[in-house]
């Protein structure tokens, strides 16, 4: 599934046959996007960004070079948003402690196994979506259609599409990760 699959079926939820039509000549052809279709690229953006974030994280496991019990996040494929394990070449879990610019791995002599969650990179339109499949075209072109419509100014639109997106970011079990739980407190 492409980002230009999610964009098209975007257009066609709010009956935009200029952008459907344009997303299809762009397909077969090389050429430069208009505004619209910008637009709704800059919206895909957006909710590819807020599903990995809050919703599905995209997870990755990378070998890399501990140089001083250090590994730079520049040094990452990706952008790293969380670490979530680390291991040395025998397969044994190594304590860490993240620091601004890199992770420190105490124990780490040369090579480590890196698990972590990361950030996309900007799609582009013909890039493949990078979420597994029960984050379908469908649930992602209807978080489009929200952005696109808020951004437009046709907010009660937009709130529509906004709880169709909701609804099916449920109905696919994606729910938003909980930063922090604090218990309510009672008095005596």
């Amino acid at each position: 599934m492409l980002v230009s699959d999610v964009l098209a079926l975007a257009a066609e939820n709010m009956a935009r046959e200029d952008l459907s039509a344009e997303l299809a000549a762009l397909a077969a052809s090389e050429g430069e996007p208009s505004e619209g279709v910008r637009a709704l690229l800059r919206c895909y953006r957006l909710v590819e960004s807020e599903v990995a974030l809050d919703y599905c994280p995209l997870r990755r496991k990378d070998r890399l070079s501990a140089v001083a019990g250090r590994v730079q996040y520049a040094a990452f494929p990706e952008q790293p948003v969380d670490v979530i394990e680390i291991t040395d070449t025998n397969g044994r879990r190594l304590a860490f402690t993240l620091a601004a610019a890199h992770v420190e791995i105490p124990a780490a002599t040369d090579l480590v196994e890196i698990e972590y969650t990361y950030a996309p990179q900007a799609a582009e339109l013909d890039d493949a979506v990078a979420f597994p499949a029960r984050v379908s075209a469908r649930l992602l072109s209807m978080g489009v259609c929200a952005e696109f419509l808020l951004t437009a100014g046709r907010y009660a639109e937009s709130e529509v599409w906004e709880g169709k997106f909701r609804e099916a970011l449920r109905a696919a079990g994606v729910f938003r990760k909980k930063l922090c739980a604090a218990r309510s407190r009672r008095w005596a």
